[in-house]
């Protein structure tokens, strides 16, 4: 519950870059682009303030019973956060990005995604710098399904105000910018394949890594039974794989991908999965975004969103299997 407030904001500022853009004067652009270079600049202020002032504060939270923070880290990603933010806000630069992705430099909507990613990124740089994974190990708490089914309507929400509905198409047109038709027999088939062959990469790639690194192998399967592990019918895991495979792939393989292309998107794919930490699963992770972004270019996204289900249930399934099995084993 607590997402619906800066989800709300965030749809209003993607509504608000939708009209900038559908507008014809030049000054309406200006003063949006105005906006956006003040608020990051504030944005790097703000992170190069914690930067200089770490020690003090260090020093007056020593007596209190808090967890270790790098405010220094910190505030160095909130710069680079804001400076990203900054530098696309600028025209030349998007133009040189526009040399390597499919974006259109001069869209207002563009500029906004291209901010925003950066603040995606940003957010797990701060996740990451302000304990790791096993803090995260530590302090996660279980989610529940109507979490997860709120997180999804915001991916979904966000992808469809993203790519103009009602502001610039109508609902035909908004559902054909997403790729969201009816998949053939074929490509459903196709898709089933596919589903096989992601389960079989995971499947390796947690058995490798199990053999390598046993220790944090063993503490980020600590953290998924933290945050899943009230996951435990059949009918709790079709409902987080429903939720997650249409929420993310309308996001990231329909919105996204036309804008910022395959290998970019896959790697903001890889980011949100931050519960991974930077890890081998996360590289898994980012090939699986190559391969549902392929079956987007090549199909459509509703088969995209077929794999993506396939492949979250059938993990859910298994690990329903695994802890059935696990009563006869003897202690």
């Amino acid at each position: 519950m607590a997402l619906i407030i800066p989800v709300t904001l965030l749809i209003l500022v993607i509504v608000l870059a939708n009209l900038v853009a559908e507008s014809s004067d030049k000054n309406i652009r200006r003063v949006y682009t105005i906006l956006l270079l003040v608020f990051n600049g504030f944005v790097v202020l703000l992170g190069l303030s914690a930067v200089v002032a770490s020690p003090l504060l260090l020093s007056n939270l020593a007596d209190f019973d808090l967890p270790d923070m790098n405010i220094a880290a910190a505030g160095w990603s909130l710069f680079l956060i804001g400076l990203w933010g900054f530098l696309v806000s600028l025209l030349p630069t998007r133009r040189l990005l526009g040399r390597v992705m499919p974006i259109d430099p001069a869209s207002p909507v563009h500029t906004l995604a291209l901010v925003l990613a950066g603040y995606l990124v940003g957010n797990t740089l701060l996740t990451l710098v302000l304990g790791g994974l096993e803090e995260l190990a530590a302090t996660a708490v279980a989610v529940s399904v109507l979490d997860i089914i709120i997180q999804q309507l915001a991916f979904v929400a966000v992808a469809f105000v993203g790519v103009g509905v009602i502001t610039r198409r109508d609902l035909e047109s908004t559902l054909k910018r997403l790729g969201l038709v009816r998949p053939t027999a074929s490509q459903l088939l196709i898709g089933l394949a596919w589903i096989a062959i992601l389960v079989f990469m995971q499947g390796l790639a947690g058995g490798i890594w199990a053999l390598l690194n046993p220790d944090l192998a063993a503490t980020l399967e600590g953290l998924n039974e933290s945050l899943l592990g009230d996951f435990d019918t059949v009918g709790e895991w079709l409902i987080l794989a429903l939720a997650a495979g249409i929420g993310e792939e309308i996001l990231f393989r329909g919105a996204i991908q036309p804008v910022f292309g395959l290998v970019t998107t896959s790697l903001l794919f890889a980011v949100v999965h931050v519960q991974y930490g930077f890890t081998p699963i996360t590289v898994v992770v980012f090939l699986i975004g190559i391969i549902l972004g392929l079956i987007r270019r090549r199909y459509n996204t509703t088969t995209a969103i077929f794999v993506h289900v396939g492949y979250n249930f059938t993990l859910g399934l298994l690990s329903l299997l695994a802890v059935y099995l696990e009563q006869f084993v003897p202690s």
